[in-house]
């Protein structure tokens, strides 16, 4: 446990050093959330207002996770191998295995931080959820799965881009570009049969769209997530990419030069 701690203080205290990745990671979703309110439901009967927000919190709070992993995480490892601290790692007893749990508990407990920050705001503007105890449990599974896609995804990229500053851009334009095509910026219903496909399939697009149906409704998710066929697709596309993501992580940033 002592170098799962060591590790996972080290980088909790870097996220929280790096004043721009806290902004861009926990604040800017905030803005963007206030934003939506004020733009798209200034003038929207109350009765359909509480829907809306209630969906633009969860995209918020889904975006917020993909920042963190898409961004945060990989540019810390790329961080870690331009200064040289992971060669250091690689010469010294260390466990990869605790290295990165270590790393992955830090970023999950700042993802953590940035889904209650963004949560908050968005019952203080005026969202309402409706679930029972079997769809929390459900909400804190799909919550996980996207952590766990773009987790996989950031890994890929932290491990293949040398370069942080190629790292942190790829990654923002991962995460809004797919955010755009997959539904989690606008709506299912909103896209265009081509990309109402891709948004079924790409997990991170599909575990928001189960967050929408489970805390509010079927209507505002545009179709039934939770079908069998579709839960055992955004489950198992959420491990395989958080997998091969690990794999390439385990390969190339820890094999011996």
């Amino acid at each position: 446990m002592g170098q799962i701690t060591a590790t996972f203080v080290r980088i909790i205290k870097e996220f929280f050093r790096d004043k721009v990745m806290v902004f861009w990671s926990i604040f800017f979703p905030i803005i963007w959330l206030i934003m939506a309110n004020i733009v798209f439901l200034a003038n929207a009967p109350e009765s359909e207002a509480v829907f809306f927000r209630g969906v633009f919190t969860i995209s918020m709070i889904v975006y917020a996770v993909m920042i963190a992993a898409m961004v945060d995480l990989p540019g810390n490892i790329a961080a870690d191998r331009n200064r040289g601290m992971l060669s250091k790692l690689k010469s010294m007893p260390v466990s990869q295995f605790k290295d990165f749990i270590g790393r992955i508990l830090a970023f999950l407990v700042f993802s953590l931080i940035a889904v209650v920050a963004v949560l908050l705001i968005g019952v203080l503007l005026g969202a309402k959820f409706s679930t029972t105890e079997i769809g929390l449990f459900q909400s804190i599974g799909y919550l996980l799965l996207s952590i766990l896609a773009s987790s996989g995804i950031g890994l890929i990229s932290g491990t293949l881009i040398k370069g942080e500053q190629g790292v942190v851009y790829t990654g923002i334009g991962v995460a809004i570009i797919t955010s755009f095509m997959s539904g989690i910026f606008t709506t299912y219903a909103q896209l265009i049969p081509v990309l109402q496909f891709f948004s079924r399939i790409y997990p991170i697009s599909a575990s928001n769209s189960s967050l929408i149906y489970i805390l509010i409704g079927e209507k505002m998710a545009g179709y039934n997530p939770l079908e069998f066929s579709q839960i055992t697709l955004t489950t198992l596309l959420s491990i395989l990419l958080f997998i091969i993501g690990l794999v390439i992580y385990a390969k190339y940033c820890w094999r011996k030069d």
